[in-house]
């Protein structure tokens, strides 16, 4: 059963960078085209290489994308917000995933089969130059990903993460103090800068204690953002 009406589901697509640029006739067409599923926290949505045909929307919720490896470790490359999109890929080579898509906490998603997009795609060169920019974006986020896994020290790679989810996801005091609200746990933290939850917690200790941030409940309070920045632009091993 439905639970996501179709104005929601109009106003969800009107709203999403990708599918803002379809002409409104075959946006609304496509609204009417979508899927919904709903996934606990935890639930694997897709793994690595199944088979996939369809592109996703996050409605509600959360949705983690990672790899693992056959020794079990983990990376986690991204975590996706209401209203970002996942699954592109395979939507236009129609080959298998290339990476796990978790459910991060509980979560609701609406899906468009690749039959149903494409058609649209070459009717639309502006959807298609929106889905390149999208694909680009990424492709920059997991160099900048790799880049300071393989070439930064972790205070660097931290603070880098740090910055950037404050410019996401943060809000400025009068003080000029940041206060960034963080679902995220060490341990994903971790993950998504290569670095264990114990490496994390402590370094997040030493600028707690040097006046940098401090440590809320839920929330970390970034109170020398310039300083944060030196420190990510630092980062030789």
């Amino acid at each position: 059963m439905a639970t996501v009406p179709p104005a929601e589901r109009r106003r969800l697509l009107s709203e999403t960078p990708f599918f803002a640029a379809f002409p409104e006739a075959q946006r609304d067409a496509l609204a009417g085209r979508l899927a919904e599923r709903s996934h606990a926290d935890g639930d694997t949505i897709f793994l690595r290489g199944d088979e996939g045909t369809s592109l996703m929307i996050v409605a509600s919720g959360r949705v983690a994308l990672r790899l693992t490896s056959p020794q079990g470790r983990e990376i986690l490359l991204a975590i996706l917000e209401p209203g970002e999109i996942f699954g592109e890929m395979s939507l236009l080579d129609g080959r298998g995933r290339s990476a796990d898509a978790v459910a991060f906490g509980p979560c609701r998603l609406l899906s468009l089969e690749r039959r149903d997009v494409l058609p649209v795609l070459r009717e639309s060169p502006e959807a298609c130059i929106r889905l390149l920019d999208l694909l680009t974006n990424r492709l920059r986020r997991t160099s900048d990903q790799l880049e300071g896994v393989a070439l930064l020290n972790l205070p660097s790679r931290l603070a880098r993460l740090l910055l950037t989810l404050s410019e996401a996801h943060g809000a400025r005091s009068p003080r000029g103090e940041v206060l960034l609200p963080l679902a995220l746990s060490q341990r994903d933290l971790g993950q998504l800068i290569g670095a264990s939850r114990e490496k994390v917690n402590l370094q997040l200790g030493r600028w707690a204690a040097e006046g940098l941030l401090r440590r809320e409940e839920g929330a970390v309070v970034i109170c020398e953002t310039e300083a944060l920045a030196d420190i990510a632009d630092a980062g030789t091993p």
